[in-house]
């Protein structure tokens, strides 16, 4: 009879002051934190520097003072086809060949552009919106590489 009230007293007492076993959630944490840091890729991001057009009052003023001294280079992209617009200059269009754009030619039209032009530093890149995000990137560094840093993006 000892006994059994002894176990009934322990039932009785506990009942009300059950503590939460938190060592399955600790080891969880423990493992799975280190298994997601390593297996985690880590992306390195290029930054690009865009211009945007702004709508601040200072923004419109030293654009129109700019407008004087800039030329206005806009280059299409399209689904076939690249075309590239410059004042005073004419360009045939820039036709897609099998798989990828005729690069060396829009290497070529933009150095025309650059040797007519040779201050000039801004073009504007207009593509179709179903155009590839890669093939616009291309398209900046073939920019860049001509000697035209000032990027735009519009359309």
């Amino acid at each position: 009879m000892n006994l059994k009230q002894n176990v009934q007293r322990r039932l009785r007492g506990h009942a009300g002051e059950t503590d939460v076993n938190l060592t399955a959630v600790m080891n969880i944490f423990l493992i799975l934190i280190p298994f997601l840091l390593l297996t985690a890729t880590f992306v390195r991001i290029a930054v690009l520097e865009l211009t945007l057009p702004s709508l601040d009052r200072a923004g419109r003023q030293t654009t129109v003072q700019k407008a004087e001294s800039t030329v206005l280079n806009i280059l299409r992209i399209k689904e076939t086809e690249l075309q590239l617009n410059s004042p005073g200059l004419k360009f045939d269009m820039i036709n897609k060949l099998q798989d990828d754009y005729n690069w060396p030619e829009l290497s070529q039209q933009l150095q025309r552009i650059k040797t007519k032009y040779p201050e000039s530093e801004d073009i504007i890149i207009s593509p179709v919106g179903t155009i590839r995000y890669e093939t616009i990137i291309v398209v900046m560094d073939q920019c860049r590489d001509a000697g035209f840093p000032n990027i735009s993006i519009s359309g």
